[in-house]
């Protein structure tokens, strides 16, 4: 029995109360001096928000030792730590180590923010110390049940953390995410293009160009980015978690709804848009078609990066079902995501987009559409910058969202991540929307200058080949298009809108053979080679328009489409005797429907006689009998 002890099981239970108090005291005082939280009045906090820098570092650079966005301090402040000797550190106390070394050397301030840093050390430090005292009750026979051993002497370090957290950390959070984003989205250029002068940098134009993001999709990521590196520093569930996903819920709420708007303004009333979505704005059956291509999976694989496709880029609102097919697995986990650009689409996936595009192909006479059902130059490029700005921006808030380290598969089970995740879907889902329509702008915007082909005069020329107007109006606006959506809104973008133009163009060329093989106006040696030349000339002008960097240009699929339009235009000018052998040898090279008509086409070389085909098809069938 030792004397000094009445209840001789309690022997250590002052020695660790003691040296816990001391340690807690100790980590307070640290933590109050890195924190500073009286020193840090309101309006300085706020003019930091008024004054952020829209750079592109600001969207990937992580700056300070604590990795929160934090803001360095003056390099010209903080230099008393050079006067401390390297015997004297050890000894001062944890204020003025924070204050005279740590900060002047690492260039930082003390700021609030700091506690959601050592949260988690202090949180995994505090169950350490609890279950070490509980290992030693068990070992000592101390009652783990009795008041003296629950009730603490004093505020514990992670409670006084939690305490500023509430208190001033989650109010000035949510401040800076909401307010923030409103200042920007009541810019005027809250989503117009950001100026880029890397064409004038750099003249060859197939660099590759990163457009910067509108600044009202700026401001809604560096504004909750900390909130994000917040989330996952804090217990899942609880209480602070909870109100940090309810600000960013409403941040991104407020973001919605002021996105909307502009996506009604930039597309309702144009042309491209009503081929895509009607007036109840439910997606067209082109629409569907046209997430089924390999362009679109392409776009979301670039935007969504490492995640899957079918999970990470749905593109339907929350309440619909998307229309959007899975991708299968790679085959080789280290091919590049971008090798697959050379392959195929589907079998009929071109066909059956073009199946819903007949308004495009009624080449009798030009292309009429109101001038304010066209996008000008820089409606486009507005478009374009909307489109990539809403895609990178919903992929950056979901890659903050699943980050690893906040434990993803257990939070997503709470229904505010739920929600959360699906109003960055709904982001994803609106720039989705708004690439479909810079494609079907640029279908538009071909089809009605190819339409003027089969009106030129140059097609009943007897002196001369000449190309028509309108062809080289096409290259020039191919080209120029290039260069103004790359730099609005990025390769991806670009490529994405000029996608399957090696395969429209060649159709629209064949659709203006087969106007002029069924029109009344004739056509001379002239003009059918002026055809010919327009294809060659169109290859050359759209190969230069798409040869940048990730383009999605299918060399096997311009190949294909140049060269059976090339075979069609010949058609055109063969003698019938030529035109039944190359019938022989290729019966199922065009459908019998283009066969008939050159048949019974008045050409330079031949007089049209439809009876001949009906005759030599029925020759073949009844050769192929015997």
């Amino acid at each position: 029995m030792c004397p000094s002890y009445p209840v001789p099981a309690s022997a250590l239970h002052s020695l660790l109360v003691n040296a816990e108090t001391a340690m807690q005291r100790e980590i307070k005082g640290f933590i109050s001096a890195c924190i500073a939280e009286s020193d840090k009045p309101k309006e300085k906090r706020n003019s930091r928000r008024h004054h952020m820098s829209m750079d592109q570092s600001q969207l990937d650079v992580e700056r300070g030792i604590f990795s929160l966005g934090i803001h360095g301090g003056n390099p010209e402040e903080g230099v008393s730590w050079k006067k401390v000797s390297r015997a004297n550190i050890v000894e001062l106390p944890s204020g003025q180590f924070v204050s005279e070394v740590l900060f002047p050397r690492t260039n930082t301030d003390p700021e609030v923010r700091h506690a959601l840093t050592f949260r988690r050390s202090i949180s995994r430090w505090s169950h350490e110390i609890s279950e070490g005292r509980r290992e030693l009750a068990l070992c000592s026979g101390e009652d783990t049940s009795a008041p003296m051993y629950n009730n603490p002497v004093e505020e514990g370090a992670l409670i006084y953390m939690d305490n500023i957290i509430q208190r001033t950390l989650l109010p000035e959070m949510q401040d800076e995410a909401v307010n923030a984003v409103i200042h920007f989205l009541e810019r005027p250029d809250a989503f117009d293009p950001i100026a880029n002068d890397v064409f004038s940098r750099y003249p060859h134009h197939t660099v590759q160009v990163e457009a910067e993001m509108s600044v009202a999709c700026q401001a809604l990521y560096t504004s909750t980015r900390p909130i994000f590196m917040a989330l996952h520093r804090l217990p899942t569930g609880g209480e602070m978690y909870l109100s940090l996903v309810t600000m960013l819920e409403h941040a991104m709420l407020t973001f919605i709804s002021r996105m909307k708007q502009r996506v009604g303004e930039v597309c309702q009333g144009k042309a491209a848009f009503s081929l895509l979505e009607d007036q109840r704005g439910t997606p067209t059956p082109l629409s569907q078609s046209m997430e089924r291509r390999k362009a679109f999976n392409l776009l979301q694989r670039i935007y969504n990066d490492e995640f899957d496709v079918d999970d990470a880029a749905a593109t339907a609102e929350p309440t619909q079902i998307g229309n959007i097919l899975p991708l299968p697995p790679s085959e080789n986990d280290t091919r590049s995501r971008r090798a697959a650009l050379g392959a195929a689409d589907g079998k009929g996936s071109f066909e059956r987009e073009l199946s819903h595009l007949t308004v495009l192909m009624k080449f009798n006479e030009p292309m009429s559409f109101e001038t304010s059902t066209l996008c000008s130059d820089e409606e486009l490029m507005k478009a374009a910058c909307l489109a990539n700005s809403l895609l990178r921006v919903a992929s950056l808030l979901e890659e903050q969202l699943r980050s690893r380290a906040g434990g993803w598969e257990k939070s997503s089970k709470i229904k505010a991540i739920r929600d959360l995740e699906s109003a960055i879907k709904t982001i994803r889902f609106h720039g989705l929307r708004v690439a479909k329509f810079c494609r079907m702008e640029m279908l538009i915007q071909t089809a009605r200058r190819m339409s003027e082909i089969c009106m030129s005069s140059v097609l009943q020329a007897e002196d001369a080949v000449r190309l028509p107007t309108c062809v080289n109006n096409l290259g020039e606006y191919l080209a120029t298009s290039s260069d103004n959506i790359r730099e609005a809104g990025g390769n991806a973008v670009a490529a994405y809108t000029f996608s399957s133009l090696e395969q429209y163009i060649p159709h629209y060329l064949m659709q203006t053979c087969r106007i002029m093989a069924g029109g009344k106006k004739p056509i001379t040696l002239n003009g059918v080679e002026a055809l010919d030349r327009t294809g060659s000339v169109l290859y050359r002008d759209l190969k230069g328009a798409t040869s940048f960097e990730n383009s999605f240009w299918s060399e096997e699929d311009a190949a294909n489409s140049f060269e059976m339009s090339a075979i069609f235009i010949s058609l055109m000018e063969s003698s019938q005797k030529d035109l039944e052998s190359h019938y022989r040898g290729n019966p199922h090279q065009f459908s019998d429907t283009d066969y008939q008509l050159m048949f019974a086409f008045n050409g330079p070389r031949r007089r049209g006689d439809p009876r001949r085909f009906n005759l030599l098809k029925s020759k073949m069938k009844t050769e192929r009998g015997h």
